[in-house]
């Protein structure tokens, strides 16, 4: 597809290429670093030290906007340098204002930059690098955005706009016939259907070439293959895989989405988006609106808030190749009725629906963030005008629950579903059954909304359509008045509307607006043809005659238009309408296809005072599209019945017609000629009234032949008699005179015949507005009678779907009470009978099925006064149970292990029949153990050799296309238990007793345990003593035991179905004095003056015994002695005591000793001190409560202590420090143990967030009530202007280009500032990176260029002020050497040294040159000038006889360049000339022919292993070598390693095989001769 508005990309190789003397070489193909680089040498082998041009660097594609420069640069490489050169595809490039050329020897880049560039400048542009040695060639693609709007545009349209009148006529459109469609080639196809195609699936081929309209899908196909193809082939350049393309689609979260697994074979390479072939930028972390995500191999493009204007075909291209394409649609719908919440209970279904806008096929349902199927779960079905969508989640469970969306195009709504338990309940091994009920529904009339959008639709297609035809409208309304001016003639025609359209394209619309006619009005038959016009519900546009064939005839004779039928005078309805020019204006209603038009009326005016007719007859008029496909038949289809239906229409309505009252009245709508007066007499509207009602009358009883469509208006053909044609008839007769009532006052009128004939409008002159304002009518013409419908249905039927056996009611409601109606099954009269009871109940109509079956399916109808309503009755069989089978099928089946268990399960239904057993959820199928039997009426499972771990519960699953129904059971596998589980836990272990208790075994196999059997081991014996058994209780007391001996025991589990395996105890040990631990340390419960009540816990570590008591002792404050509480020979045995033995107003504290069978254990920690005396009352509230101070994480606070009171509050022990966030409602203690002093700091705290605190006294009785700041705090330092703190800040810096740039700055500020940084007064641009924290802020640019010169700004600022600090920062490199150096003399006695500027001066405005300076008589240099900024300087004292040497250098803020060397200046003392003889040596030729000096050997070698052959060549010139197989040359063969090392030749195969046997023979060949040895190579087994 093309990217932006210019061309496709070119194919390396292609356009012009550059005039180069090697053009006609002929060149090796070489393969370049880069790809898309295409490299020519010119010879096989190249010297040493040269090279063949490559590109390092190739010019990359641009989409740039226009007036912008366009620049391609390229870095090439090659020895010698190669010549560059750029050409385009299209075009020449000698514009050099256009076109620049450039070469910066720093950096060796070649630039072509193209100023301001157009779209005339869109390309593809190649660059050449070539030198003798070869050539490289690679390509760049320019694309140009247009901007604005183009004036040459605009004069285009300007001039269009301002066209003759005169000219219109030739603009019309001439009618023909309708071309049969052409089949599109390849030449008529989009590209954009080749990209498509090219990522679509196979089975959406035939959708997309519909949409296309691409016909012959052989020929598509082939050209596809061919497509895809090449695009494979320049997929290979950068692609190395390209897999799992996903297309667009929208996501739950409101984004579009799409996806792809693109595997690259260099991972630099460009990834670049293009939509609709114009390149659109895209980021990596979600922060624009297109995005950029990547995951390994996969990349997910994502657009965000999504609009209409995001439609269109997105292209993935790698470099300049396209790897895929998908196309975005974005219907233009909306919500009508959204999904509502749904409240469900368990397994009942949830109905969620929705109404849209526009029809949709499908919509996406998604529930909880995952995309919803139809199947077994899910159910989503859409009505036949795919407005109405479903979704019914069955059986709805818990995990149901959620929210739940619906999707269509770019609009979504979402609902929750709440699932309520059933508070039945639950039966035992039985799941609860599944409800028929159906919860939620939007809880509206969704069908009649569904109606009533449908009918929006179809109007304001009709409108639409009327809109695109006024413009021909007003081209034929000019040619017709240029026409007449034409023939110099005065009669005209008459500016009337030629049809009224109600409702549909052309006519009024429900607001009794104007419409347009979507074709003009054609009365074919007559030869009458009317425009629709804007200003009026009827037009001013005037009738023209036509032919048969559409053409305008010039209208000299009053007679012409008439039909083809013209012979018989009851069929030209023209004639009748001349003959008699005083005949009142009639209303004949008929089936003509173009007169009524959805739901609205069409009529004719002729030429004069002829009365205007609407036609409702049964005559057939030609539509726009039979007259265009050149029907000349279709216009002339009239039946004797019709013609005199309207010839006794005539007659009778001319009687009471008047020469200036012709008017046609339809429920109170008044339709006028141009020349009519301003009323119409009472007796005309009666007879008017009486006519529609004697029209409606007729109307119904021609039902049997005609045919009417209620949706598209009277829009019907004879298609013989049928039903549901005569219903649509009426009502939508009933629907036309509905319309024109409700249009009230509006009045129909047209222009003055006068006007017309001048050429004015009508509208202009006093006359006809005060005429148009005298015929405003202030009421209707007709009272409401006139417009009775009839019987209608208030509500129709619905299908109905009953489950078999079960009662089902079909109900529909009319608007009449009075009416009676017939209910018909399959076309068959039904009366109330066996098991049908057919009621009323005022204007409701019930019809009851009491015992449905299969045979009472079909289609049912109720008729009442010619309307009728339809629906379907489904009788459902799904599976059913018996609840006698259910109940039983429900008992747990208990077996033995080893022994077979059978489920069997009765049912009924219709087949086919789906059957599933399943045990513990998992489907059971056939095998060794597992026997699954199937019949029509029942299903049994054997399960044989049942093992106790298959216990669990068994259900079957039955299914048919009616419904599913599942039933639950148990199976018990009875097994001997498991052993008993340890370890054992010791009670006490005493010198005459062991107790202890174990736990029962994991699995008692299904009975319960009856006993233990124990039996006892003393450690070192063999013997086992049996104790035998005891109870069912897992404990044991053994009193027959011996101090000191150590006893093991084993113990089994015993069930009616045998005893378990054994469990062996550890060694226990009688009579051992095991002490019990500590107690924790004791609380104190409550303190008066003269009791203190305190508690603790048992130990941990009882000692192997049980606590036999406590022992509690108290001490005073300050004391060391403990005293006892309670006597030692008297033990406490709970685990509190209320001590009394106290002193008022002292403070003590207690601790406690656990006692057991050895003995008193370790004393527990001592309890907190207690003062003996009556309870404090609670402190008060602290006083002058402040924030101290504020950071970013702190807030400190101090207060002071609350006053005290006697009897009232008391002093305070501590202080509580609570806060709130402002968001929360709940208060967050700060310290867990109260504070003494009266000060806190508040740690933790979230940066600029909003805290509320306080402050709770606390002591001995309770807390007091909180004290709470008076405002809230914020977490951040007190407000501070920005600063900068370092002491030292550089103004200035130098940077070496290639190095990192950083400037870093230190500030303080309050609240947070904002930190930007400028260069020169604007933003730093991309490439720098911007970091600040923690009052730091740094700018970073990685590596400096020279652009990069210039001034930093940090501007530091918040809400009290702001801060900025600039530093000048230069980006230079060490300068390059000036130019070569010239030497003058002007003044005797000096030198004036005269150089060229360094190339880096222009760049440079600190660079300057210094001038060194060395005689013949010294060996050093010496500086004679600096800091020179000009490229001058005059040495002085230049003595004669001397020579001098003089030395250039460029300096800068970064060194000094390499100097530039001058020639020598004056003259030395002239020496004699040295001369050497040289010897003469005798030549000697070592020239000598090719020979071997060591043979090829004799090579035996295995298969699958090296074989190395090696020899020794002389000879000089050094001679080609050239290696044979079986006399064929393996020089070039990859498969073979050779190598030539001074004269040592070697050949290598990897790995040999059986192709490799044969003869191998070197040779050597030189201009002196060749020499040639061979050897054979043997494959060893």
């Amino acid at each position: 597809m093309m990217k932006a508005i210019i061309a496709d990309h070119t194919a390396t190789g292609q356009g012009v290429e550059p005039a180069e003397p090697h053009k006609k070489r002929v060149g090796f193909k070489k393969r370049s670093k880069i790809p898309g680089v295409m490299v020519t040498q010119w010879m096989e082998e190249l010297p040493e030290g040269k090279s063949n041009p490559d590109f390092l660097r190739k010019p990359i594609a641009l989409t740039i906007q226009e007036g912008r420069t366009a620049a391609f640069k390229a870095v090439v490489s090659g020895e010698p340098r190669p010549e560059v050169s750029w050409r385009r595809a299209r075009g020449d490039m000698n514009n050099t204002d256009k076109f620049r050329n450039k070469y910066d020897e720093s950096t060796g880049e070649y630039t072509l930059e193209i100023l301001k560039v157009t779209t005339d400048e869109a390309d593809t542009y190649k660059c050449y690098a070539h030198n003798e040695f070869g050539k490289a060639v690679c390509t760049a693609t320019l694309n140009v955005i247009e901007v604005g709007f183009k004036k040459k545009k605009a004069m285009e349209e300007a001039d269009m706009a301002t066209t003759d009148p005169a000219e219109f006529r030739k603009m019309l459109r001439k009618r023909a016939g309708r071309a049969k469609p052409q089949e599109k080639k390849e030449g008529d196809v989009d590209e954009s259907f080749w990209e498509i195609m090219t990522s679509a699936e196979k089975k959406d081929y035939e959708r997309i070439c519909t949409e296309f309209g691409v016909t012959d899908y052989r020929w598509m196909l082939k050209k596809l293959g061919e497509f895809k193809k090449e695009q494979e082939e320049e997929q290979k350049l950068y692609v190395e895989a390209i897999s799992n393309l996903r297309h667009i689609e929208v996501k739950g979260d409101g984004t579009a989405s799409f996806e792809l697994d693109l595997e690259l074979k260099d991972p630099c390479s460009r990834i670049f988006l293009y939509k609709d072939g114009v390149m659109i930028p895209y980021s990596e972390n979600m922060e624009m609106k297109h995005n950029l995500k990547k995951v390994g191999k996969k990349l997910v493009f994502t657009v965000k808030d999504l609009l209409p204007e995001d439609a269109g075909l997105y292209q993935v291209d790698v470099e300049e190749v396209n790897v895929f394409s998908t196309e975005f649609k974005i219907p233009s719908v909306n919500f009508i009725v959204k999904i509502q919440e749904v409240k469900a209970k368990e397994r009942e279904d949830a109905l969620f629906e929705c109404v849209l806008s526009m029809p949709l096929p499908k919509i996406v349902w998604i529930g909880k963030n995952a995309t919803l199927e139809d199947g077994d779960k899910y159910s989503i079905t859409v009505s036949e005008d795919k407005l109405i969508h479903r979704l019914l989640v069955k059986d709805c469970m818990q995990l149901d629950k959620g929210i739940y969306t619906a999707i269509a195009g770019i609009k979504s709504c979402s609902a929750w579903l709440v699932i309520e338990a059933d508070s039945g309940p639950p039966i035992p091994y039985k799941k609860k059954s599944r409800k028929t009920t159906q919860a939620g529904g939007s809880g509206l009339n969704v069908e009649k909304l569904a109606q009533e959008q449908q009918l929006k639709l179809q109007m304001g297609n009709g409108e639409k359509n009327g809109a695109k035809t006024q413009d021909k409208a007003k081209q034929q309304k000019m040619a017709m008045v240029n026409g007449n001016a034409e023939h110099g003639e005065g009669h005209g025609f008459d500016n009337s509307r030629s049809r009224l359209d109600c409702g549909g394209s052309g006519g009024l619309d429900r607001k009794g607006q104007d419409g347009h006619d979507s074709g003009g009005a054609d009365l074919n038959d007559i030869g009458i043809k009317g425009t629709g016009n804007s200003n009026d519900a009827l037009s001013d546009s005037g009738a023209e005659y036509t032919d048969s064939s559409g053409r305008v005839l010039p209208n000299k004779d009053p007679n012409v238009g008439t039909s083809q039928n013209s012979d018989d005078p009851n069929n030209n309805l023209l004639n009748n309408h001349q003959q008699d020019p005083n005949k009142e204006k009639e209303c004949l209603i008929g089936n003509s296809k173009n007169d009524i038009n959805q739901n609205g009326l069409g009529g004719h005016k002729d030429d004069g005072d002829a009365a205007n007719r609407i036609y409702h007859g049964n005559e057939r008029m030609t539509s726009d599209k039979e007259t265009e496909a050149g029907n000349p038949e279709a216009s002339t289809t009239n039946t004797g019945k019709n013609q005199n239906a309207l010839k006794g229409r005539d007659a009778q309505n001319g009687q009471d017609a008047t020469n200036q009252h012709k008017s046609a009245k339809i429920g109170g709508h008044s339709v006028m000629n141009g020349e009519d007066d301003q009323h119409a007499s009472n007796e005309q509207d009666a007879q008017c009234t009486k006519d529609v009602q004697k029209i409606k009358s007729t109307h119904y009883a021609q039902n049997e032949q005609e045919g009417l469509n209620r949706h598209t208006g009277i829009s019907g053909e004879n298609n013989g008699p049928s039903d549901r044609q005569s219903d649509r008839q009426a009502e939508s007769l009933d629907n036309i005179i509905g319309h024109l009532k409700s249009f009230g006052e509006h009045e129909l009128h047209g222009k003055d015949k006068n006007a017309e004939n001048t050429g004015q409008d009508p509208s202009d002159s006093d006359e006809n507005k005060d005429r148009t304002k005298r015929r405003l009518r202030q009421a209707p013409l007709l009272p409401e009678a006139v417009a009775d419908p009839g019987v209608q249905f208030v509500s129709g039927l619905s299908n109905v779907n009953v489950i078999i056996g079960q009662p089902a009611e079909l109900t529909c409601k009319v608007s009449s009470d009075q009416c009676d109606g017939t209910w018909y099954k399959d076309g068959k009269k039904l009366a109330t009978g066996e098991g049908i009871i057919i009621s009323k109940d005022g204007a409701c109509h019930k019809l009851t099925i009491k015992n449905c079956q299969a045979d009472n399916s079909g289609k049912y109808r109720f008729e009442a006064d010619g309307r009728k309503s339809e629906s379907i009755l489904h009788v459902e069989d799904p599976p059913r149970l018996n609840p006698g089978d259910l109940d039983k099928f429900s008992e747990p089946v208990v077996v033995k292990a080893g022994q077979n268990a059978i489920f069997k399960m009765p049912f009924v239904g219709q087949e086919p029949m789906k059957i599933q057993w399943y045990r513990d959820g998992e489907e059971l199928i056939e095998e060794n153990n597992v026997k699954i039997e199937k019949f029509s009426t029942h299903s049994r499972l054997i399960l044989s050799k049942c093992q106790r771990k298959q216990t669990g519960e068994i259900k079957i699953k039955i299914k048919n296309d009616h419904g599913t129904v599942e039933a639950y059971s148990k199976i018990v596998v009875l097994d001997k238990p498991g052993p008993p589980q340890g370890p054992i836990e010791v009670g006490e272990s005493s010198a005459t007793c062991i107790e202890f208790k174990w736990r029962p075994p994991k699995d008692d196999g299904g009975s319960p345990v009856k006993n233990y059997i124990l039996e006892r081991q003393q450690i070192g014996r063999n013997t086992w003593k049996k104790i035998g058994e005891v109870s069912s209780v897992p404990h044991y007391r053994d009193t027959d035991v011996d101090h000191g001996r150590k006893y093991c025991y084993r113990i089994q589990a015993v069930t009616d179905e045998g005893v378990s395996e054994i469990m062996m105890t550890e060694d226990v040990m009688a009579g051992t004095l095991a002490f019990p631990g500590p107690p924790a340390a004791p609380k104190v419960v409550s303190a008066c003056s003269d009791c203190i009540n305190v508690a603790w816990t048992a130990p941990s570590n009882t000692g192997g015994s049980r606590i036999m008591g406590y022992n509690l002792e108290k001490r005073k404050k300050g004391s060391s002695l403990w005293s006892a509480v309670n006597p030692p020979e008297e033990p406490i045995k709970e685990k509190k005591y209320a001590v009394k033995d106290l002193v008022s107003g002292t403070e003590y504290e207690f601790r406690v000793t656990a006692i057991n069978v050895s003995g008193a254990g370790e004393a527990s920690p001592p309890s907190e001190f207690v003062f003996a005396r009556d309870p404090k009352k609670p402190p008060g509230n602290v006083s002058d409560l402040k924030v101290t101070d504020t950071t970013y994480n702190t807030v400190s606070l101090a207060w002071a202590k609350p006053s005290q009171e006697v009897g009232v509050q008391d002093e305070a022990k501590g202080y509580f420090v609570e806060i709130r966030p402002a968001e929360s409602i709940e208060w967050i203690r700060c310290n867990a143990h109260p504070i003494t002093l009266t000060s806190f700091t508040i740690k933790g705290l979230k940066t600029m967030s909003m805290y509320w605190v306080r402050v709770i006294a606390t002591n001995d009785g309770g807390n007091g009530a909180p004290t709470d700041v008076d405002n809230y705090v914020v977490a951040m330092p007190p407000p501070v202007r920005p600063r900068f703190t370092d002491q030292k800040m550089n103004s200035f810096m130098v940077v070496r280009a290639g190095n990192s740039l950083r400037i870093r700055v230190n500030f303080a500020a309050s609240p947070w500032p904002e930190v930007d940084w400028l260069k020169d007064g604007v933003p730093v641009s991309k490439r720098a990176t911007i970091s600040t924290s923690d009052g730091t802020s740094q700018l970073l640019i990685p590596s400096s260029e020279r652009t990069d010169t210039g001034v930093y700004t940090v501007v530091v600022k918040n809400m009290v002020g702001q801060e900025t600090f600039s530093v000048e920062v230069r980006v230079t490199d060490e300068p390059k050497p000036p130019g070569p150096i010239a030497l003058e003399e002007n003044v005797p006695g000096t030198v004036t040294v005269i150089w060229e500027s360094s190339p880096d001066e222009k760049r440079d405005d600190r660079l300057h040159y210094m001038v060194s300076q060395r005689d013949s008589t010294k060996q050093t240099w010496s500086t004679v000038g600096d800091r020179l900024f000009n490229n001058k300087f005059t040495a002085c004292n230049i003595m004669p006889g001397r020579e001098y040497h003089f030395r250039v250098y460029a300096k800068n803020d970064m060194g000094m360049s390499e100097p530039s060397e001058s020639p020598t200046w004056g003259s030395s003392r002239k020496r004699d000339k040295f001369v050497i003889k040289m010897p003469i040596y005798k030549e000697y030729n070592l020239q000598c022919a090719p020979s071997f000096l060591v043979p090829l050997k004799l090579h035996t070698a295995p298969k699958g292993y090296e074989c190395y052959m090696t020899c020794a060549v002389k000879g000089n010139p050094v001679p080609r070598i050239t290696w044979y197989r079986n006399s064929i040359s393996l020089n070039t063969n990859t498969n073979y390693y050779i190598t030539n090392t001074c004269g040592v030749c070697s050949m290598l195969i990897l790995r040999v095989g059986p192709k490799d046997e044969g003869e191998y023979t070197i040779r050597a060949e030189s201009s002196l001769g060749r020499a040639e040895c061979s050897t054979t190579l043997t494959l060893k087994e």
